[in-house]
């Protein structure tokens, strides 16, 4: 199992940041996309009308049309330019100890896809519950090139996931959402791959 925590200090509003913490059991790098994807589909459905998830989708989806195209740059370029940064004005804070929380618990069988269950240690505001997805894929983007590479294009899988499948109001979308991501992003790869054969 693992424990993945994301908290908030008292003064968000003033100064956007968070501290995230991952406690328990190594994560593949495979796996920190699917662990995102499924958080992003949980809190799109359940922020589903509000101005919170709204504000969300802009920056993911700015910054998934921005990055899409700059993928195959050398990675120490693109975070030069810093164009791995999802928001302007957030910050990650390992510091941070304050009430505000999200916790997601992972757990994994053999042979399937980790489940994550999302828990919260106080009704948390929206403007929160959106960043702690933030929070997350810039800690993942800070860990990991592959996933930097990678989250552009399942942000924008799930931007036509939601304009042309079903919104994220509709309860399928938490499941199928994310696996439309994972289907979309395989399938750029592998094109781009034999493309570059040729």
């Amino acid at each position: 199992m693992l424990e993945i925590s994301i908290r908030f200090p008292d003064d968000f509003s003033t100064q956007a940041r968070a501290g995230v913490r991952l406690e328990g059991d190594e994560l593949p790098e495979y796996g920190q996309v699917w662990i995102w994807d499924m958080f992003y589909a949980q809190t799109a459905h359940a922020l589903a009308g509000s101005e919170a998830l709204h504000e969300l989708r802009e920056d993911l989806e700015l910054w998934g049309v921005n990055m899409s195209s700059k993928v195959f740059q050398p990675f120490d370029h693109i975070r030069s330019k810093g164009h791995l940064n999802l928001r302007e004005n957030f910050a990650l804070d390992e510091t941070i100890e304050g009430d505000a929380l999200v916790s997601l618990i992972v757990t994994a069988q053999p042979k399937e896809m980790p489940q994550v269950e999302i828990r919260s240690g106080q009704a948390l505001a929206p403007e929160l519950r959106a960043a702690a997805v933030l929070a997350l894929a810039q800690h993942f983007i800070d860990l990991n090139e592959l996933f930097a590479k990678e989250l552009p294009l399942h942000i924008l899988a799930f931007r036509k996931f939601y304009g042309d499948v079903v919104p994220e109001s509709d309860p399928s979308s938490i499941e199928s959402a994310p696996m439309f991501a994972i289907q979309k992003a395989l399938e750029y790869f592998n094109s781009a791959s034999q493309g570059s054969r040729h």
